[in-house]
């Protein structure tokens, strides 16, 4: 396997000696190809028989068709969805707060003021007043009930009344918590957010006293538990990327994950330059992306990943290791390709993309499957 050619003394000294960089078109390929990945191959047995064959030291490659895919690679950051800020909209002395990180669930504990829980409960509406019988129909009302209900007290049926059957669940539930029984949920008591909430940071501190008839006062930033990657491209980039665009999220540990754009937020240009002090950063785009499939990103917050975004595709393109490409002069290129008797000849050939140790070419006579002798 690899066998050297017989007749190597017939090349000229141009003909053997091998380059991965004769021009400028080829510079490009190549530092195109160090950022890109091979989104297929065939069937997937041509490019490990490549390998393995030059893993043997017998510096050979084959000529296979394969999808040649050149990427812009973007560093993120991954972090956590739907970021917001929860307010204080009771009077009194903090007297509980959570930790940086905790997730804190339905019903469960976001702070305590004078004692007394504030509590955590699922809905796409804000808490805008108190809730007790009498109270207009409204869809805050149905997320009380469709909470209660999900925590084991029976409202009634789920709608947008507050009935007396609802007023009785709020009283079991206010009993359990060591409040007073009253049967009305106070404004500020719960807070609606959407699903389970991870916090982020703490606005207020312990033993802080919140005051007034009607505060509105910061008191943590939480956000989903859903974790999400955050890139940033320049204006002449926001092309690659759109809602729904399949990317590759490279992970701080090298792993590949498929992912996709799910949203794009105009940044404007800032004083925060990453290339100098002071330097003006230009305006672009941010980008949210999501792992897909069953992949997870880790928890990691903060940590630095990079994302992948399709610039060129080419599909089922003959291709050849860069490493067979020869320079014959100028901007001429071939390759050496080795007969199942020792015999071989060379083939000129046009290269194309190159991409991730691979490049696209055509030439006379090329075929699928041949050897070609790859350089050391």
């Amino acid at each position: 396997m690899g066998e050297k050619p017989k007749d190597r003394s017939r090349r000229g000294p141009a003909a053997r000696t091998r380059a991965l960089v004769a021009s400028a078109a080829v510079v490009v390929a190549l530092l195109a190809a160090a950022a890109a990945v091979v989104l297929a191959a065939g069937d997937g047995s041509g490019g490990a028989a490549s390998a393995a064959s030059s893993a043997a030291g017998g510096y050979t490659g084959k000529v296979e068709r394969r999808t040649l895919a050149e990427h812009l690679t973007a560093s993120g950051t991954i972090g956590y969805a739907g970021e917001a800020t929860v307010l204080a909209r009771l009077s009194g002395t903090v007297t509980a707060l959570p930790r940086v990180g905790a997730v804190i669930r339905r019903g469960g504990r976001l702070y305590a003021l004078a004692g007394e829980p504030v509590l955590l409960m699922y809905g796409a509406v804000p808490a805008y007043r108190t809730l007790a019988e009498g109270v207009g129909e409204g869809r805050d009302v149905e997320q009380l009930e469709r909470n209660l209900k999900a925590l084991g007290y029976d409202p009634g049926t789920v709608d947008e009344d507050f009935t007396a059957t609802t007023a009785a669940a709020v009283r079991a539930w206010q009993e359990e918590l060591g409040l007073e029984a009253t049967g009305e949920v106070e404004l500020g008591r719960v807070a609606f957010l959407p699903g389970p909430q991870r916090v982020a940071s703490l606005e207020a501190t312990l033993g802080e006293g919140l005051g007034g008839e009607h505060p509105s006062v910061p008191i943590l930033r939480a956000s989903s538990t859903r974790r999400i990657v955050t890139t940033r491209l320049e204006a002449a980039q926001q092309s690659l990327a759109h809602p729904g665009q399949k990317v590759t999220v490279v992970l701080p540990d090298g792993d590949e994950v498929p992912g996709a754009v799910r949203g794009l937020t105009a940044v404007e240009a800032s004083g925060e330059g990453g290339q100098g002090a002071g330097e003006e950063a230009e305006p672009g785009v941010e980008a949210t992306v999501a792992v897909t499939g069953r992949h997870r990103i880790p928890a990691l917050d903060g940590a630095s990943v990079n994302v992948l975004f399709t610039q060129r595709l080419r599909e089922d393109v003959l291709s050849v290791p860069l490493t067979a490409l020869i320079a014959i002069g100028g901007e001429r290129f071939a390759v050496y390709v080795t007969e199942p008797g020792g015999a071989g000849h060379q083939v000129v050939v046009t290269p194309g993309l190159g991409a991730d140790g691979y490049v696209e070419v055509s030439g006379k006579g090329l075929r699928p499957g041949m050897t070609v002798e790859t350089g050391r």
